[in-house]
């Protein structure tokens, strides 16, 4: 399977410093440039987003712009639209494409299309997708919401909704049974509900309360009720969950690059205070302990980047019609949002852990770090939820194939000799696992549950590899540059060489290279030897 010569090559993301000035909440931000500007307004970063860069609509140049934007080049900039900002911003570009798939009534897409999708942000609606119910939040299939057809021919929604994020927003996608529809999820069909009719006025629905949550306190989450809501009917009404599931695998890519944006905030939180603070004679960051916490979060957050921005690559591919990109992105946003919303939660209680007493007072933005990142491994589908998922897409559609497939690719473009162990040992791993799917059938229905969660994991792990490696490839061949090649290396062998469960994780001579890989100073070829 040859690499698709549009797939993101992030070895020349920019890494910028956070330096404090006065009091904790009084920032300024610095570029290796040497500038310094204020903290980012999150409402212009929206207006960025989702204007320039057109993210509602076209994922790759969102995400390859994205790289370039002066905005985004600020570590905070990703933690302030992530995870509950973000969200009413992201959703219309999950409603968009499987709108214009499904939508059979060209008055329908003439009349939302454009308003999901504009580059205009005064113009840009906010969306949402509705589904969880007090009967049910992963059990989709026992919603209770009732759609009726009228006279008039408009369907009409009654009952109500448990857990509605971004609950003002301007237009929802929901589900409901229509009347003497089978039960389960196959007898849902989704809707399109907006907060306002064509005449101005309010639709019938109303939100009954709204939530104290513990995180993503800047995002509304409410109660709702449909009160003979008008509802429009998206795509073929049997298949209203079929299709919802294509656009929540879809928003899972976000909730992917929210814990990504979490981590890598975290970290840099984490190494500003570790070189900025002196304790036992010299700085926090000398410390072994703390180098070795230090270079895990830096493996997380360089991966992460890696699988978020890679699988925008993938999207754009199966949205220009590649059944091939369909399999594989089926699986890789689950595979995604299923171990980065997880270790998100690890990454960031880290942080706060670094920065200790301090990291726990809320003038830091450490705590808000914490409390968002428990919410992206809830949403759209909890862990063991997600975890079922990719098995599914496993066992029903062999999605697999085309997903180590794609890293095998990867691998085979990594020609440096010095990464050769490194490349044997993510290989041999991907064969390991192959021969595990394949007795899958023959299990238990209790047993093969119990391998969906360590099946996800390592095939996350699999293609973080293979990403950092190919990278790394690439970089040393434009300057001779062994960085990427030594992240790479040491994610292998935190992640998938053998090891006695209760050895430290690295050596002195691998947290010895962590000043140089904060810094993105070349690393030579030695780095990659082991005794």
């Amino acid at each position: 399977m040859p690499l698709p010569d549009h797939d993101f090559d992030v070895t020349e993301v920019a890494v910028p410093w956070r330096l404090l000035t006065g009091a904790g909440h009084r920032v300024t931000f610095a570029t290796e440039r040497g500038d310094t500007r204020p903290a980012a307004d999150p409402r212009l970063l929206e207006g960025v987003l989702f204007g320039r860069l057109g993210a509602a609509d076209e994922p790759k140049r969102f995400y390859r712009q994205l790289l370039d934007a002066e905005e985004f080049r600020e570590p905070t900039a990703w933690p302030d639209l992530v995870p509950a900002d973000y969200d009413g911003l992201v959703l219309p570009g999950g409603h968009a494409p499987g709108m214009r798939q499904y939508l059979a009534s060209e008055e329908l897409q003439a009349t939302w299309i454009p308003r999901l999708t504009t580059a205009d942000f005064s113009q840009l609606l906010q969306g949402t997708q509705w589904m969880t119910e007090k009967t049910g939040g992963s059990d989709v299939g026992a919603a209770t919401t009732a759609a009726r057809r009228g006279a008039d021919g408009l369907w009409r929604l009654w009952g109500d909704k448990w857990f509605c994020s971004n609950a003002n927003a301007d237009v929802a996608l929901t589900l409901a049974r229509p009347e003497g529809a089978p039960a389960g999820t196959s007898g849902l069909g989704m809707f399109l509900v907006p907060r306002l009719l064509p005449d101005g006025t309010k639709n019938a629905w109303i939100i009954n309360r709204l939530k104290d949550k513990f995180g993503s306190r800047s995002m509304a989450s409410g109660e709702v009720t449909y009160q003979g809501a008008v509802a429009y009917v998206v795509g073929d009404i049997g298949r209203g969950f079929k299709q919802m599931m294509e656009m929540v695998n879809l928003s899972r890519l976000s909730n992917a690059m929210r814990a990504a944006g979490i981590m890598r905030r975290a970290f840099f939180e984490s190494v500003v205070h570790a070189s900025g603070r002196a304790a036992f004679g010299g700085p926090l960051i000398a410390l072994p302990l703390l180098r070795s916490n230090l270079m895990e979060m830096l493996l997380d957050v360089e991966a992460a980047a890696s699988v978020v921005f890679n699988a925008a690559s993938v999207f754009d591919r199966w949205d220009g019609g590649s059944a091939e990109d369909r399999k594989l992105f089926r699986i890789w946003t689950p595979i995604a949002k299923g171990w980065t919303t997880a270790r998100a939660r690890a990454v960031a209680s880290e942080a706060m852990n670094v920065r200790g007493g301090n990291g726990y007072i809320e003038e830091w933005v450490n705590a808000r770090l914490v409390r968002d990142s428990y919410l992206g491994a809830i949403w759209e589908g909890a862990t063991p939820v997600v975890a079922l998922d990719v098995q599914r897409a496993i066992m029903r559609e062999r999605c697999h194939e085309a997903f180590l497939a794609y890293i095998g690719a990867r691998l085979q473009h990594v020609a440096e000799p010095a990464a050769k162990p490194w490349v044997d040992v993510v290989v041999q791993a991907v064969e390991a696992l192959r021969r595990r799917i394949d007795v899958w059938p023959a299990l238990t229905r209790e047993d093969l549950e119990l391998e969906a969660k360590p099946a996800a994991d390592l095939l996350y792990h699999l293609l973080a590899a293979s990403l950092l490696l190919g990278e790394g490839q690439a970089l040393r061949e434009r300057s001779q540059d062994f960085r990427k090649l030594l992240v790479g290396a040491l994610y292998v062998q935190r992640w998938l060489t053998p090891r006695d469960l209760h050895a430290p994780p690295f050596a002195a001579r691998d947290i010895a290279w962590l000043d140089s890989l904060i810094a993105w100073t070349p690393i030579p070829k030695t780095a990659l030897a082991r005794p």
